[in-house]
């Protein structure tokens, strides 16, 4: 099978047939610089997917959706609404930040975001930032930042999913506006009796989930106002020795912001109220992890090429778990600034962040980032950057917890190229990361024992044949060293590839098939289990019918048994049908 697909790559690739016209590198990003850059411009590696990406590909889960980049690995307990981990160029699957419209949704109890339960109908564009990140967004950011951006602008719409394991999804997508106003609302509700979590399970684990968001945007002369409120919960039913038990959890932001423009610059505050909670929902069940937080942000951005930020933030969490309780506060005040400029046709972006920690006392991070165009068309970057991560209280206090952890430490460096040709779009990048204290069990509480390097080359191509056939080949080899105990760190593959092949027909309808794959990879460093390498292959075709959507979806087409986490379930061959209707 992996020749045959050698094969069909190659043909793709050398084919004579390339009409090549619009360019993925063309796409505008945001989150890498806080401002609207093109991809083919930013100085270090970035992904975009967007809404129209999500809904030619069928994806059915916040997790698939990540799975699309070769960058990222993702661990997962099971089904629907199981915790998932994401391991970013093989860093830790707490290292990554995740944002929702820019909020960040990693708690910081667990430090893991819990993006399962957020779904693809209500995403407008996900974008994906591997290095370099941390004089912009701080600490917990040395594998990257993924920015989860909701609807707010396109055609209103609704949507329903339906597929095995008694899954349907509701999603609706609202917006109104008037010459200085416009409100937009996205509303998800979804149920699932999903599958067994574990190989030993007796039952299924359902899972429902409802997601509200909304915007509202105001406009009046030099200032802009604008207001979010998204709110994500649910329950989900998970294996304990046997026995079903269920978990309520509850994500939810709120997002105040008045911009004013003041000649060349723009002005912006910020309020931010942030909630994270997991409650056991059983009667006699009294565990639970919240963390609450309030931040005020001001941003000055001087021209285009500056940013100058505060932020102060007060972090609460709580826990009870396994008979430990805590309850701690962190204040944590952060001053940036971020600038970009030229000479001699060379691009620099040199940032520089301090956080001053309650805990940790002052973390000085930050990055140099330089190009040069060969081109308009053809850039060459480099990189250096310097961050942390905290330990989350859980490590501090939890369970197994130590509060004598000091924080993570990392240097990462990369160095790339991107190009748009007549024949395609190609980038590859070398990176390597080092983390020091490294926040591990010891087999009995968390201890920082150990160090590691992770080295690896990227591949990215895409291109057009005959103005129908899209191709899309990603491939990742990297080499995650746990230095400490001489192996590779947990659940990271050497090797991760996805292939996408799409067909337009004239009516417009679109095929697209999808191929992932990884090696593999030890299940941990306390077991001698090992989790098999694999390729799935999934396959969606959209339709329209009169004034409707039509997409149907089928997972892991030859049924392929793999596992994510050992003794965990993941989903066989699975069909999805989903039925849409603009209005």
């Amino acid at each position: 099978m992996g020749k045959k697909l050698l094969w069909i790559s190659a043909v793709l690739l050398f084919s004579n047939t390339f009409a090549y016209a619009d360019s993925t590198l063309y796409e505008i990003t945001v989150t890498p610089e806080k401002k609207p850059t093109r991809l083919i411009d930013t100085l270090n590696s970035v992904e975009i997917i967007t809404s129209d990406d999500i809904k030619t590909s069928g994806f059915i889960t916040m997790e698939e959706i990540l799975n699309s980049s070769s960058s990222i690995s993702i661990g997962s307990n099971g089904g629907f609404g199981q915790t998932k981990s994401i391991f970013m160029r093989g860093t830790e699957s707490n290292h990554t930040k995740v944002l929702v419209n820019g909020v960040e949704l990693n708690p910081g109890t667990l430090g893991v975001p819990s993006l399962q339960h957020i779904p693809p109908e209500i995403v407008e564009r996900v974008e994906i930032s591997k290095s370099g990140m941390s004089s912009l967004y701080g600490k917990d950011s040395i594998g990257g930042v993924i920015n989860i951006i909701t609807k707010d602008n396109g055609t209103n719409s609704i949507s329903l999913m339906s597929g095995r394991y008694d899954t349907n999804r509701l999603s609706l997508y609202k917006s109104m506006q008037t010459e200085n106003q416009k409100i937009s609302i996205n509303l998800s509700r979804m149920l699932s009796d999903s599958f067994k979590a574990k190989t030993s399970s007796n039952q299924n684990h359902a899972y429902e989930n409802e997601v509200f968001d909304i915007k509202y945007k105001f406009f009046s002369g030099s200032y802009n106002y604008s207001l979010n409120y998204y709110r994500n919960n649910g329950s989900t039913e998970y294996d304990s020795f046997g026995s079903n038990l269920s978990q309520i959890h509850k994500d939810n932001h709120f997002k105040a912001m008045m911009t004013k423009a003041v000649g060349d610059n723009q002005i912006s505050f910020s309020y931010i109220r942030k909630g994270n909670e997991i409650n056991q929902s059983a009667a006699s069940a009294t565990d639970y992890t919240h963390t609450k937080t309030d931040s005020l942000i001001f941003e000055n951005i001087v021209g285009k090429d500056m940013i100058i930020g505060f932020s102060y933030s007060d972090e609460s969490m709580y826990e009870l778990s396994y008979g430990t309780s805590f309850d701690t506060t962190n204040l944590i005040r952060e001053l940036y600034l971020n600038t970009n400029y030229q000479y001699n046709n060379f691009d620099f972006n040199i940032g520089g962040r301090n956080t001053n920690h309650s805990v940790y006392g002052d973390f000085l991070t930050g990055n140099f980032n330089l190009g040069k165009k060969i081109t308009d068309d053809m850039l060459i970057f480099a990189l250096i950057s310097k961050t942390f991560r905290a330990p989350d209280a859980t490590d501090l206090y939890g369970s197994s917890g130590n509060p004598n952890l000091e924080p993570e430490e990392s240097i990462s460096h990369e160095i790339g190229v991107k190009t748009i040709t007549s024949f395609g779009d190609f980038s590859v990048s070398y990176f390597n990361n080092n983390i020091d204290n490294l926040i591990e069990s010891d087999g009995s509480k968390m201890q920082n024992i150990n160090k590691a390097e992770i080295r690896g080359v990227e591949l990215d191509f895409s291109t057009r044949l005959n103005n129908t056939v899209d191709y899309n080949i990603k491939y990742t080899y990297q080499e995650p060293d746990d230095l400490t105990n001489d192996t590779l760190l947990s659940r990271r593959p050497r090797n991760k590839f996805v292939s996408v092949l799409s067909k337009t027909f004239l009516d417009n309808d679109i095929l697209k098939l999808t191929v992932t794959g990884q090696s593999r990879r030890d299940n941990s460093i306390y077991d001698g289990h090992r989790l098999g390498g694999y390729a799935l292959f999934d396959v969606n075709y959209l339709t329209s019918i009169a004034d409707y959507q039509i997409g149907i979806k089928i997972n892991n087409i030859f049924d392929k048994k793999y596992r994510l986490a050992h003794n965990y379930n993941t989903e066989g061959q699975s069909l999805y049908i989903t039925l849409s209707k603009n209005f």
